[in-house]
């Protein structure tokens, strides 16, 4: 369709004498390029097509128009070559604002594109939905879970016509596999059913796709992941060993292609769920643990569906249950979803907004400076208009001629920012630390962008002056007595007030993203974490777990007899984790006696007692567990946020109350016996979470603090002490400072994206503020002249045209400050520990704008306000 297209546009254009060579040339062309890419072939077809559109070429084309045939193009080219070479600065500034603008626009347009495509590749994407768990009480939506129930799939399967297909998953996390004698870490392991490929549409490269992942014991590998295992062999019906608890052969039933960047459930390993099973029986409706997917039928209305849950779920979850399921378009997760127990750090569509609204700024500034300078040169170019229309040239074939020469300044900059683009992208795709793309000159996508805003460059920035320039009058232009029209200078001075108000805008906001930034990242979170290592322990299976105990112990004691080392402390879930790092209940909870139950999310931990000395968390009130009191497997400790969710004041008179999870009054009551002061154990994006904690002597993670300036001495000591106690498992260990720097990882993406291209825009501001004074310079040589004789020193000659900039700068500050205050505010307010408005960033961002302007338009009039006058005024 598109090379279809390309070759009538071809045949209508061309010299009927050249184009059976011509067409047949490029047919060669095509067939070589089509035998590796037949979509890049076709796109390389148009490229050429375009290409060959040049005046020696074409058929007279036109027979009663503007253009009376090739010749009058071709000399409408050879008057814009020359006019484009004589002002060189000129084509300069503009041809390489618009590449700069063009290439920034179209890099993050990429990467928001990227961004926006998540979880579309799907066969039938718009009708795949998540299954989450609400939690809603008294009407008040609170806590929103990513995860399900193991069994509520198949329910909704049964009770929903609407919805014809579901796949329940359980997302692994880490696991060790064996490859030949070394061990290796998968961390992309996801535990799916036979469904899971029918509704995630990935391509089956080997096994029998109807019959996938039905047996227990049996894995899908992605293809990088069987190249890895089993290089070239054919690895159906082989085996690989899996450890993590499960130690046993796991057999390959098949392979698929890997997993896009652009999903949100990542995945390099797929195990059949039946190898669960036991798990799945014993959680049933006990606890959402699960990644739940359903397909709606063709042409399902997904707000029929909604209406139907709330009973469904009373039916399953029980009537006095807070718990709702709600459906999650599966396309709007990675961009709009805030659940907790997400599988990945999801993105932010605020985020991908604004870069947007960045690079549409960058590239209306480039545009703005390419209207601005051709009406500034509107004197320069009257006489020019003048003579032309008195030797007969109509305004058409002028506005024709100024549109051309616009046409050549955006063409350039269009090739020019191809390459610009070319060379930044591998920094930009460092910046945003995603590979979009391998090179943007065998991107189709990429390469019509360029050429469709090439056009569109042309229309916008190039009609405008090709309608003023070309309306001027020749009877007042010869006879000296042309000025530039007050439309026009308004124009000049509202388009410079957007230039600034932009600059302005992105470089204040780049100050605030910095320091929310550096703000959480310096935070006091309640709890010391430098120097600190944290790991896994082994998994192991439940018949050896009592054993595996004794060891983990042992192991603990012999790391600290080292000087090297100053605590050892196990819990369940590492400080710096996202928000599925962490156990909870949502069953409801109460202090006996002193509250009614709160059907509520409650964050649960379960730790030895030696975490609050190694991270240096502080007891309120009350005591530390203390492993020598076995009393203390049915004591908790809770901490203030906890506290104060039931509107008590946490103090001692809470010593010793009891708590009790569940709406049995059966159910076990555990003693407070400390009051913890509230830790940020997560990103500070969020509230301190109400967590009760649980006494555990030897729980699945471990935290090493080594002492200070002995980190080196006490890694390798860790090291051979682990390789002594666990040799059949690899240690993997961060620094917990490390975990929550990559809390921020994405704050600081954006930030830093943010900054580069607001640094850009401010560059390809400054071009056209450069070009624009320098001609208002010369076109005000003799009043600088006229000044001069008349007494007026340099730097008066230079207040006088700082006067009427300003003045713009005090427009643009007023037109801005509103929008970057409600913008960031609005941007802010989506942490809950976030700094004030800094209106210090505010008067810093005008000022850099302030000092760019005044020194380019300082250096501009300068260089005219030192001549010597009695040059000066013979000028014109």
């Amino acid at each position: 369709m598109i090379k279809k297209a390309a070759n009538r546009l071809l045949k209508w254009y061309l010299h009927p004498d050249f184009y059976p060579d011509i067409s047949g040339d490029l047919e060669e062309l095509y067939l070589r390029h089509a035998a590796t890419s037949s979509r890049t072939a076709s796109w390389r077809y148009v490229l050429q097509v375009i290409v060959l559109f040049r005046p020696s070429l074409m058929r007279p084309l036109f027979k009663n128009s503007i253009i009376k045939d090739t010749g009058m193009l071709k000399n409408y080219f050879k008057i814009g070559i020359r006019s484009l070479l004589k002002q060189k600065a000129f084509t300069f500034i503009n041809v390489m604002g618009l590449a700069v603008g063009l290439a920034a626009f179209l890099l993050i347009q990429q990467y928001v594109k990227f961004e926006k495509s998540y979880d579309r590749h799907y066969a039938d994407a718009d009708r795949l939905y998540r299954l989450t768990t609400d939690q809603v009480v008294d009407s008040v939506l609170g806590t929103r879970d990513a995860m399900s129930f193991a069994p509520s799939g198949k329910v909704l399967v049964e009770e929903v016509p609407e919805i014809v297909d579901a796949t329940t998953t359980q997302n692994f996390g880490e696991l060790i596999f064996r490859k030949g004698e070394s061990l290796v870490t998968e961390e992309h392991v996801l535990a799916v059913d036979e469904h899971f490929l029918r509704l995630f549409t990935y391509k089956v490269l080997e096994g029998h796709s109807e019959s996938l992942l039905t047996e227990p014991n049996t894995l899908v590998l992605s293809a990088s992941k069987a190249k890895f295992y089993f290089g070239d062999q054919n690895p159906i019906g082989k085996t690989i060993y899996l450890q993590s608890a499960f130690d046993r052969d796991f057999k390959v039933v098949g392979i698929v292609e890997d997993p896009p960047q652009s999903t949100h459930y990542k995945f390099d390993i797929l195990m059949s769920i039946s190898t669960i099973k036991d798990r799945l029986d014993d959680d049933a409706w006990n606890g959402y643990n699960y990644y739940t997917y359903v397909k709606l039928d063709q042409g399902a209305d997904i707000e029929n569906v909604r209406p139907l849950l709330p009973a469904l779920s009373k039916k399953y979850m029980g009537e006095e249950s807070s718990l709702v399921f709600n459906l999650q378009p599966v396309i709007d997760i990675h961009l709009y979803s805030d659940f907790t127990f997400e599988p990945e750090m999801h993105g932010s569509a605020k985020a991908v907004s604004f870069l947007g609204l960045i690079s549409v700024f960058i590239l209306i500034i480039a545009w703005v400076n390419y209207v601005n300078l051709s009406t500034a040169r509107s004197f320069d170019r009257a006489k020019e208009v003048g003579i032309r229309k008195v030797v007969g040239a109509r305004r058409n074939q002028l506005t024709f001629q100024f549109i051309t020469e616009a046409f050549m300044i955006n063409v350039l900059g269009s090739l020019l920012a191809l390459g610009l683009a070319e060379l930044a992208l591998p920094l930009f795709n460092n910046l945003i630390s995603k590979e979009i793309l391998d090179h943007t000159w065998n991107d189709a996508g990429f390469l019509r962008n360029v050429f469709i805003f090439a056009i569109i460059g042309t229309l916008v920035s190039g009609v405008y002056p090709a309608l003023v320039l070309s309306g001027f009058r020749p009877v007042m232009v010869l006879k000296g007595k042309f000025r530039n029209s007050k439309q026009g200078i308004w124009l000049r001075k509202g388009l410079v007030v957007l230039q600034f108000a932009s600059s302005l805008s992105l470089i204040a906001s780049t100050f605030i993203v910095y320091q929310q930034v550096n703000y959480m990242r310096s935070k006091d979170i309640g709890m010391s974490i430098d120097q600190v290592v944290g790991f896994r322990n082994p998994r192991v299976n439940d018949a050896d777990y009592e054993a595996h105990k004794q060891k983990r112990t042992l192991f603990a004691e012999e790391l600290k007899t080292y000087p090297a080392i100053q605590g050892v402390a196990m819990i369940s879930n590492l400080p710096g984790g996202g928000s599925s790092d962490v156990n909870s209940s949502s069953g409801g909870i109460k202090i006996v006696g002193k509250t009614d139950r709160l059907d509520a999310t409650t964050y649960v931990l379960s730790l030895n007692d030696e975490v609050i000395s190694v991270l240096d968390m502080e007891i309120l009130h009350g005591r530390n567990f203390d492993r020598n009191r076995g009393v203390d497997t049915a004591t908790v400790l809770v901490n203030e946020a906890f506290i104060k969710r039931f509107g008590l004041v946490p103090d001692v008179s809470l010593i010793n109350e009891k708590v009790q999870f569940g709406k049995n009054p059966e159910n076990r009551k555990h003693d407070i016996v400390g009051i913890v002061k509230d830790v940020n154990r997560s990103s500070l994006k969020n509230e301190v979470e109400p967590t009760v904690y649980f006494y555990n002597d030897t729980p699945s993670q471990v935290m090493v603090k080594l002492a200070a300036g002995k980190y080196r001495e006490g890694l390798e000591i860790l090291e051979t002490t682990w390789q002594k106690f666990f040799p059949n498992d690899p240690l993997r260990y961060t620094f917990l400072d490390e975990r929550f720097e990559g809390l921020y990882q994405e704050d600081k993406r954006f930030g830093a994206v943010f900054g580069a291209f607001a640094v850009l825009a401010l560059v390809v501001a400054t071009l056209g503020l450069f070009g624009l004074s320098s001609f208002m310079a010369i076109q005000r040589t003799k009043e600088v002249g006229v000044r001069k004789v008349l007494g007026a020193s340099v730097p008066n000659i230079i207040g006088i045209f700082y006067k009427d900039f300003l003045s713009l700068i005090a427009v643009a500050f007023l037109v801005g400050a509103p929008l970057i205050y409600f913008g960031m505010t609005q941007w802010l307010d989506g942490y809950a520990y976030r700094i004030g408005f800094p209106w210090l960033f505010l008067g810093l961002s005008l000022l850099i704008v302030l000092a760019i302007a005044l020194l380019t338009v300082g250096y501009q009039v300068y260089k005219v306000a030192v001549l010597d006058p009695s040059k000066t005024l013979r000028y014109e």
